[in-house]
Formats: C-alpha cells, structure tokens, sequence
C-alpha cells in the first residue's frame, strides 16, 4: 500500500546490526543521545542499570549474604560518587528504536558470565575472548552462533551468507516473522547484539567467496576455528581447503541424528578434508558441476548409511512433494548446542581429536520395548531343477516322432542351445534348462531361477522361452536345420516347456528374412544409455511391425505422438515406483535382480549389471538409497516416492517412439508365441542399429488387478493401478483378453560399454 511504502527498510537499513554505545559522561555522546531522544528515533526504552548494579555487587561479594536493605549503600559505595544515570552505557539498537541502560563492558562480562563458573573460569573466558571464529552459513549456524554468543566463547565472530529470510526458514531458525527479507547474517549479528552489544560480529553479506576468502580466514587476525553450516557443496569442499592451507580446525553439524564432524587441520596438517569420504575432487573445477553431479558426492560425504531414515526418504521426495532437504528446529537447536561446546572446547585446549560423531536421540532416548518390523528374507520356495527331475520329466512326455527327423550331433545341439541361451530374460534370471535325449531336445523351466514378483503366474518366464526357442530356431535355419517345437506344459505342470525335434529347413516366404536375424543374435542387448531424441524412418518402424507380426496372430502397436508418450511414460513410472516400493518386489530386485558390482555381475553371470542401467552418478547415488529396505518401508509409512516415478519419465521422454506387442490369447502358449515375436522385433532392430529398451512393468503388474483381485498389492496400489489400466487402455486401445507381452522404448542411442552376461552353455545343457 503506498501510504506504508515509505516505512519500509531500504538495503542500507536491512545491513544495520552494530548498536551504538553511548558512554554520556562523554560529550559528543551525550549529544547523540539526546539527538535521538529529541528526534523521536527512541520508542522503547530499558533502564534496570539499578537491578545490575545489584548483581555485580554480589558477583563481586559472593561470600557474602546480601539482604535487600544493603544494597542502597554497596550501590552507592561503587559508583564512588557517579551521577547512575550516566553510569555505564547506553546501547541504541537502530532497528528496534531501542534504548537499553547497561554496565560497561567489563562489569557488564563478569555479571553475564557470572553463573558459567565454573563450567568456564574466569581465565578460560578470557582466553575464549582471544579467538576468532568463522561461521558459514545460518540456519544451524544461527543455532551455533548464538549459543557460543551466550557462553561467550569467542573475541570476534565472522558471520557469512548470502541469503536473506524467508518464511520457510522460520521452521528452524529463531526470529520474528518482521525479519523476513532481512540478511540471514544481519539477523543473527542483531540478536547477539541484543544479548551482548561488546562482542565483536563482523559480517560477509555475499557469503563466502573467492574475493572474500582471504578476507573471511585472515584479515584482522587469522580464525581459530571454521564452522561448516552452509548448503553449498564447493564452499563446503574450498573453505576446507584454506582451513587445511592455515592450519584451521573445522566442525560441522549435519542437524541429522545429531551427527557433528571435527577436522583438526592445526593438529593435523596432512588430514584428507571430510575424513577421506571425498575422493578426486578437484576444487579448481567444483563450482562448475551440476546439482546432480554433486549429489553422489553428498551422499559419499556424509556416508548415506548413517543418514537417518526420514532423512532418507526425503531424498527420494525432493522437487517432487517436498522442495528441499528437510530440518527440525529440535535437530538444529541440537547442533547448537553440540556445535558450540565442541568449539569452545578445541579453543581451551581441551579436546584434540577429528572424527564423525552422533547424538541420536531417537536412539538414546526410546521405547525399551518398542518392536522393530520382523525383517523376514523372501523365501524362494523352489528347489534348482536337477538333472533327475529333467530326465523324469522327459521320459513321462509323449513325444509324437516324425520320418523325416534328423538327430544332430551333440556339437550341433551345443551351439543351439549357445545361440537360444543368448536370448533376454526378466532380470537376465535365465530360468532356462535343456535336455538332449534320442534326437529330442528338451526346454525345461527352472522356477528356482525365475521366481520372482515380476513373473507373476509364469507369464514373464514363457515369454522368456518364446525368446529362447526363436532364437533357436532362427539358427538352426541358418543350419540348414528346422526346429519344431511341441508346447509341453499339461496339467499345471510348468517345469517341461517344450519338446523340440529337427528336420530339414525349408524356404519358405519368410524364411529367408527370419535367417538374416541370425548375424544379430549375439549383438542383441537391452541399450539403456541416454540420447537425445531422434526420428526414426517411418519405413524402418513398419519393417519391424511386419517382421514382428510373420508370428501368426502377433501385433505390433508404434506410439510416436508426444500426448501419448507422455502418458504412457507417467504410466510406466507409476508402476515402475509401485514395484520398487512393493515388499516382495523390492527384496527381488536388490537380491535376485540387480548386480551392484561389477565383480558381483561377473561372478554370477546373471543379474543386472547396475552400470549397464544407463545412469548418471546422482542417479546411481539415489539407486542406493532405494536399496535400503528399511528406507522403502520409511517411503511406504510417509506415502511418497513420487520422485521414483521420473526415471521412466524421463526415458520416455527422450524416446523416438515406443512399441507394444501383443497376442491374442491370454495363456502360456499365447505368451510363449510373444516371445517368439519380441525376439524377431529385437533381432530386427538390432540389424537396424536401433536401441531397445523395456520398460515392462506396466505388463507386469497390472495383470495382479485385472487378473488377479490385486493379489501381492495394498489397497492403495489397487486404486491408482485401476486408474492407470484405464488410462493405459484409452491411449493402446487394447482390451483385457490380450497377452501383453512387450512394452520398450525404441531410440537412437550410443552402444553401452557393458552387456549382460550368460551362464555357460554346460551349466544348462545335459546330454543323455
């Protein structure tokens, strides 16, 4: 309103924080001071000088038991003839127009400090008087820097930060709400002044900088002590830098668990800065890396394992229900407290060693009796097939043998099975095993490999061996050879998939380009690796649809409309967090699934390679959170998570186009045919040098509702599921009566380093 505008605080005003300290037996003072009273600039005024006068003469007697009666004349007797009006000082604190009568800084120090002794003796305080600390950053700081302002341990307090307040600060930083768009470091210099106008604050409004380094550690006197509270993760690394370079010892607190670092650089000039936790890190170029680039860095710094698990969870919900990291004003308040004792305990001499430590209070202060979740480990209630099993299973099929049969020899069948072994498979469990008998090859399902939440009612599994077996027959075609397979499961029983004799290759009209898929059998690989999108050619797209659909009754569907990939991307990612934050699905994929080493991948030889996902460091950094099950239960009890779906959104929306194929029959044989199918479109956008990427999970688990009465999901999951399916059908036009069986991201991408491993040919392969 512009009849207020005029009593706003301007920049200049918003900068003040030193009061001024009117000493009135001093002329030029005494002028000021009734300069101010006269000009209306004075509106509150305290004058108890009487009441501490009273307290210094007992400070001064304390073995002495005062009554009230003697105070009048041991009052008297000290001021030694002064007019107590004028006594002392008169502090005027210019952004409060407030006018406070005190005693003068030394009888002013040993009243205020009279009740620390003898936590702090009087030679101990005025040892702390001598030093210089160096505060960065405000929120936990302001809880440091008053702290230390109100024992008093300290001679001078360099205050940086660039930011003013804003009314979400509030949640932990003490002040009133009239200082929002005050400077952070304005309002805690303000306040201290108003709890001691001797100390010394001196204040960096940019923050700590590269001008202002030198400045901030050195000018007036080299700092004692750094405290680490700012957000920012390259002052956090340089400042440590110059406080090693100067033989400065650095603390922080995290206001997480309570945790607090110490770095004694004066008595360990050699000491890795943040204990070693931050390797190859170059400080020349730190500035310049991306928020995500840091947040791996972040995360090794303060050990992501001993992050609290709200905190935790709060990662995975930042720029998605929550803004930023989250703070508590009793977390902040902690490291305050803990802050300032350490401080002033470094200072006196009295402590010397670095390390991390944690005062957790909802560790030490907690329900004796409180009972942690059962940590129940997903049980696999399957055995290894056995060779035993395999053979019985075989001699009880009924295998109608043809004339025109040919037995190939064992060399032939071992390179079969090698190029059927180098198909995909959910997690790359390889849930395959084969058996060679009389001229009878047989594909047996090993459900201890495939168990999992993803292969709901062994859909994912026989679309697997559809794969398996296409591969197999394109290179036996290439042989010379046709593979014809008896589908073998009757009854319920699952383990025996099919039977599979040989006999001459015709030509047929489709042989020969089903042959050509035979050079991109071992060059095919789920390419996950990020790439800017591109246009495909329209006559490539519908190569692969007519490629795809020579499998009778198979059908290809291309979405290239941005509307809809935008819908089936927020699709997926649904489902994609869904899954991760599902009990079972969880333990399956950070046990059965992903491979979180290199040496783990090539140890086992399945398993998902975690550096073939394609991901950044930040997102790799995020991946090992999530595989925290107790992080995951936390996510679940706070209902979040949102954050989880934008990795598949974020594929999508780099996508050229994507694909879903399905078969008309709802059943194993209708899924193991579509495996058939994705493999010949796999294979054929393979030769194309066109990337595929699955991303599944949709086929995966909406069958659990519209199939399954929501058999392994909550209540919740149900509900947004059923919204998503619908949504999912409006944008494919499919029905429920389909067999969907593969739903990938097609694109132009980079070749990944690394591919998925298989397990030898003679750990799946028997010969009877």
């Amino acid at each position: 309103m512009k009849n207020i505008q005029h009593l706003q605080a301007g920049t200049e005003e918003n900068r003040v924080f030193k009061p001024l300290l009117l000493r009135l037996v001093n002329a030029p003072d005494k002028e000021v001071f009734d300069r101010l009273i006269a000009g209306g600039k004075v509106v509150f005024v305290n004058d108890e000088i009487y009441t501490q006068l009273q307290e210094l003469v007992k400070s001064l007697n304390p073995s002495i038991r005062i009554k009230a009666d003697d105070y009048p004349a041991m009052i008297t007797e000290h001021l030694k003839g002064h007019d107590i009006d004028t006594y002392g000082v008169w502090a005027y604190y210019p952004w409060s127009k407030r006018l406070v009568h005190l005693l003068d800084e030394e009888e002013f120090v040993e009243v205020r400090t009279n009740r620390n002794q003898y936590k702090i003796t009087r030679a101990e305080r005025d040892t702390l008087a001598t030093k210089r600390i160096g505060i960065v950053g405000l929120s936990v700081g302001q809880s440091i820097a008053l702290t230390l302002s109100m024992e008093r341990s300290y001679g001078e307090l360099r205050l940086a930060d660039f930011d003013v307040l804003e009314l979400s600060n509030l949640n932990r930083i003490r002040t009133g709400l009239y200082n929002m768009g005050v400077p952070k470091v304005v309002i805690a210099a303000r306040e201290i002044a108003e709890i001691d106008p001797y100390l010394n604050v001196n204040c960096f409004f940019e923050g700590l900088t590269d001008a202002s380094m030198d400045d901030f550690f050195l000018k007036d006197g080299k700092l004692d002590l750094l405290v680490d509270e700012c957000d920012g993760l390259d002052i956090k690394i340089l400042s440590r830098f110059k406080a090693r370079e100067l033989g400065i010892p650095v603390i922080m607190d995290t206001s997480d668990r309570g945790m607090l670092d110490v770095e004694r650089f004066d008595l360990e000039p050699d000491r890795e800065i943040l204990h070693g936790t931050v390797q190859n890190v170059d400080p020349g170029n730190i500035k310049e890396l991306t928020n995500e680039e840091k947040i791996p860095i972040i995360l090794q710094m303060l050990g992501i394992e001993n992050v609290s698990l709200r905190a935790q969870a709060s990662m995975v919900e930042v720029e998605q229900t929550i803004n930023t990291w989250p703070q508590l004003a009793s977390s902040v308040t902690l490291g305050g407290a803990i802050g300032a004792d350490v401080a002033r305990r470094i200072l006196l001499d009295q402590y010397h060693d670095s390390g991390r430590y944690y005062i957790d209070l909802e560790e030490l202060i907690a329900d004796k009796d409180k009972k942690q979740p059962a940590d129940e480990e997903r049980v696999n209630p399957y055995t290894p097939l056995t060779a035993n099993e395999m053979k019985q299973l075989a001699a009880s099929a009924a295998v109608q043998r043809q004339p025109d049969e040919i037995k190939p020899d064992q060399a032939i069948i071992h390179d079969l099975v090698k190029a059927a072994n180098a198909a995909p498979s959910t997690g790359n469990d390889q849930p395959w095993k084969w058996l060679y008998n009389d001229g009878v090859l047989y594909l047996f399902h090993d459900r201890h490999r495939s168990f999992s939440f993803g292969d709901y009612r062994n859909t994912a599994s026989f679309i697997t061996f559809g794969a398996v077996f296409e591969n197999l027959y394109i290179h036996a075609l290439g042989l010379g050879l046709e593979a014809r397979c008896r589908f073998a499961p009757v009854n319920g029983q699952e383990q025996l998939v099919a039977a599979i004799t040989f006999g001459n290759a015709e030509d047929t009209a489709t042989s020969g380009e089903v042959k050509s898929l035979d050079a991109a059998i071992y060059s095919r690989h789920t390419n996950r690796n990020p790439a800017p999108k591109s246009i495909i050619d329209p006559n490539k797209l519908n190569d692969l649809k007519a490629l795809t659909e020579t499998i009778p009754g198979a059908k290809l569907k291309w979405f290239t409309d941005d509307a809809d990939l935008k819908g089936l991307g927020d699709i997926i990612g649904a489902c994609d967090r869904i899954r991760l934050l599902n009990k079972e699905a969880h333990y399956d994929f950070v046990h059965h699934e992903m491979r979180w080493t290199t040496e783990d991948a090539e140890q086992t030889l399945d398993g998902i390679d975690i550096k073939t996902l394609g991901l950044s460091n930040s997102q790799l950094a995020a991946l090992g959170v999530i595989k925290n099950k107790n992080v995951v239960r936390t996510i679940n009890q706070l209902r979040g998570g949102k954050a989880l779906d934008m990795l598949a959104k974020r594929t999508i929306a780099s996508a050229s186009a994507l694909c879903l194929i399905t078969l008309p029959n709802r059943n194993l044989e209708g899924f193991f045919e579509g495996g058939r199918a994705m493999e010949r479109f796999w294979l054929g956008a393979t030769n194309l040098d066109i990337a595929v990427h699955p991303v599944i999970s949709p086929l995966y688990i909406f069958p659990r509702v519209f199939w399954g009465n929501g058999e392994g999901l909550t209540e919740e999951n149900v509900e947004e599921l059923k919204v998503l399916r619908e949504k999912f059908k409006a944008i494919t036009g499919i029905e429920d009566d389909l067999a969907e069986v593969f739903l990938a991201k097609v694109a132009i991408a980079p070749e990944p380093e690394l591919k998925s491993h298989r397990l030898p040919v003679e750990k799946t392969l028997i010969f009877e």
